[in-house]
């Protein structure tokens, strides 16, 4: 049609000049698919020595969708960040349907730069039961030092759900305290299905060595507060994964019936966090 206006932009996208080529890239992606004819070229400018240019054709690929899967799997190798971020993202957004990005979505939580490997692990997550290949590579995600990482692979492992639950029962039992702790966060947003790790999750709440309450007595010797204030303190891992424990039994509900003498000791714990996280759970599992 006369109208049409890909045929300029295809030719924009060929400029010398780089605000033209990226004017033409982003004006191509409004298109979506009805731009197919435009793909060739935008896999070429995500080469060019631009690096916006690199980035608009990299988006504009992406919401083209799951028909450029291929060409989205591709950039997920790319050495420039920011194509490799607007591809995982693009992938993400096919949910189910982009089960055959699944090995290079699981690459990519090794992907030095942090965004992309959380990226990979919410992309891994919007898939589902149908991500179930690749529990074992979000389980290795979670044990790594990029703490949205280990979250966001967490949180990834709680929407493939029932296929993901034995690899979390075993890591209830990890000997790092911080991984129990994600573990358990994964099990209590699987909720009532994760009826199966019960005995996991009392298992963190009584090893627990509860922190000693300090005496009105020790408390008028520490040193007088003074203006500077103090310097926080990291959250304990131990204690968290005690709470997230916690958590979790209170969100699978009434089939957690045998933890309950378990969370009335931590009622009587010093730290209110915890004393307040077990007495939801007793109403959760309670049902009053």
């Amino acid at each position: 049609m006369a109208d049409d206006p890909l045929p300029d932009l295809i030719r924009g996208l060929k400029s010398p000049i780089a605000d033209q080529r990226i004017r033409c890239a982003r004006a191509v992606g409004r298109l979506g698919v009805s731009a197919r004819a435009s793909v060739p070229l935008l896999m070429a400018a995500t080469r060019d020595q631009d690096a916006t240019v690199r980035e608009a054709a990299a988006q504009a690929i992406g919401l083209m969708g799951v028909e450029f899967l291929p060409q989205l799997i591709q950039l997920l190798h790319h050495e420039d960040k920011y194509v490799r971020r607007h591809a995982v993202w693009a992938i993400g957004k096919q949910g189910a349907a982009a089960r055959s990005a699944i090995p290079a979505l699981c690459e990519a939580l090794r992907d030095v730069d942090p965004r992309t490997a959380s990226g990979a692990a919410q992309s891994l997550g919007n898939m589902g039961e149908d991500a179930a290949d690749a529990v074992p590579d979000l389980m290795e995600a979670m044990r790594g030092t990029n703490i949205v990482l280990c979250r966001l692979a967490a949180k990834a492992l709680s929407q493939v759900g029932t296929p993901a639950l034995a690899s979390l029962v075993d890591h209830l039992r990890d000997r790092d305290p911080f991984v129990r702790g994600e573990a358990a966060l994964a099990v209590g947003w699987i909720g009532p299905a994760a009826a199966a790790a019960i005995p996991g999750l009392i298992a963190i709440i009584t090893a627990r060595q509860p922190l000693p309450m300090r005496s009105p007595h020790s408390l008028s010797h520490q040193t007088p507060v003074t203006a500077v204030a103090p310097t926080p303190q990291p959250p304990n891992p131990e204690e968290s994964s005690c709470l997230y424990a916690v958590q979790a039994l209170g969100r699978i509900g009434p089939a957690a019936m045998d933890a309950v003498p378990a969370l009335l000791q931590i009622c009587q714990e010093p730290q209110e966090a915890l004393r307040q996280a077990a007495q939801l759970a007793l109403k959760q599992i309670r049902g009053y």
